[in-house]
């Protein structure tokens, strides 16, 4: 049995090797994508919507009191203010219309006095009112905005309430954050590659399953592998082992390429700290739930492909299986995390998701990831014992 599993296993890798645009575009080319995809994100749209820092933001404003002027003077804000009267006010706010300048602050006459003698329990009229005038389309409009809104909420703050807010001390900083750098990644991670894994190991295995059993039913060499004295349990087996070393292949590329290309999103220079996250033990349960997953979808593809009169057909046949594999793979966003108990980690698919969500957001229970992984392997030998009983059928064989 061996020898027969090894052998046609062998054919199956010589095969997908021997194709190089075969090995290129299932194996490497998803995970090229991933990384450039996510590469371009951090760079080109990271420039695209941030400020250089060099930039002087253009301010005009009306009525500006000395109060609020002092604030926003800080050679830090880079800003360059600018004094205008309440007739230059159209004038700006077409220029700001036009991306031509950044941001128009109307302050109402005598703002100082205004507030100094404003009381909120005893006015019979609304509080003084700041425009601030923007457009959301422009970049440095839309920074300069946040900057003096969020200025103008700190000094309003000041001026109504009795008691600060995490003011930073010698002991604390400013950072009050008690999450570490590993939460922060493994909550990122945990919630976006799972699902990006699940999907192309699935498109791995899609690539090659049809060909291997629809495409030798189309081209008449599969009738000649079954007349050997070969037993048909141990052809599906090799079949769906060969294929599964390559899907395996293409998984783990696309993990990659995706988490360093994460990376370079979030500015991280390198992958070391992925390292320094996560343990011996969590790496070895991705393992294993990665081979189980692969298992159960290479050979669930494999028999819709040995049903298939064609590789055509068969990919047809596929295209419901992953419509459903994405959406079920989008188990950790549906539970908003892992959920509490064992039951849905019997779930072909979703119990794949929890588990890569649970490793990478450092929420590990390892029995639930083993009954994961149990529940797959069983499930890829019960579809790996119909296939063989597929192969048994002449009509199923030699149907074209």
């Amino acid at each position: 049995m061996k020898n027969n599993v090894l052998t046609v296993m062998k054919k199956e890798c010589r095969r997908i090797f021997n194709d190089r645009n075969l090995f290129f575009t299932t194996v490497l080319l998803p995970g090229l994508i991933m990384f450039v995809m996510y590469w371009f994100m951090g760079n080109f749209m990271g420039d695209l919507f941030s400020v250089d820092e060099e930039y002087i933001y253009q301010v005009h404003a009306v009525n500006m009191p000395s109060s609020v002027a002092g604030l926003l003077s800080a050679d830090e804000l880079g800003m360059d203010i600018h004094n205008i009267s309440y007739d230059q006010i159209d004038e700006i706010k077409q220029q700001i219309s036009d991306r031509e300048t950044d941001l128009l602050i109307i302050f109402p006459a005598n703002f100082d006095e205004l507030v100094a003698t404003f009381d909120p329990h005893t006015a019979t009229s609304p509080a003084p009112n700041i425009e601030l005038w923007h457009n959301f389309t422009r970049t440095e409009s839309n920074e300069a905005n946040g900057i003096v809104m969020a200025i103008l909420n700190s000094y309003h703050h000041a001026l109504t309430h009795r008691f600060t807010i995490n003011l930073p001390t010698d002991d604390y900083g400013g950072n009050f954050n008690l999450a570490t750098d590993a939460d922060m990644f493994g909550m990122i991670i945990g919630i976006v590659v799972p699902m990006l894994f699940i999907l192309m190991i699935f498109t791995g295995a899609q690539a090659l399953a049809p060909e291997s059993i629809a495409g030798e039913k189309e081209r008449g060499t599969l009738g000649s592998i079954l007349v050997t004295p070969a037993r048909r349990r141990d052809i599906a087996l090799g079949k769906i082992l060969g294929i599964s070393v390559f899907a395996l292949m293409s998984g783990a590329v696309s993990m990659f390429g995706a988490l360093f290309g994460m990376l370079s999103m979030m500015g991280m220079e390198s992958g070391g700290g992925i390292f320094e996250f996560y343990t011996f033990t969590d790496i070895a349960l991705l393992l294993l739930v990665t081979l189980s997953t692969t298992l159960v979808f290479v050979s669930v593809l494999s028999l819709l492909s040995a049903y298939a009169k064609s590789v055509k057909q068969a990919t047809g046949y596929s295209m419901p299986i992953m419509i459903i594999v994405m959406i079920v793979a989008l188990g950790g966003m549906f539970f908003g995390g892992v959920p509490d108990g064992i039951a849905l980690f019997f779930v072909p698919v979703l119990n794949s998701s929890l588990s890569i969500t649970a490793i990478f957001s450092f929420d590990v229970n390892v029995i639930n990831i083993l009954t994961a992984v149990a529940t797959n392997l069983a499930i890829a030998t019960l579809v790996t014992f119909l296939m063989a009983r597929l192969f048994n059928s002449e009509r199923i064989v030699f149907d074209k």
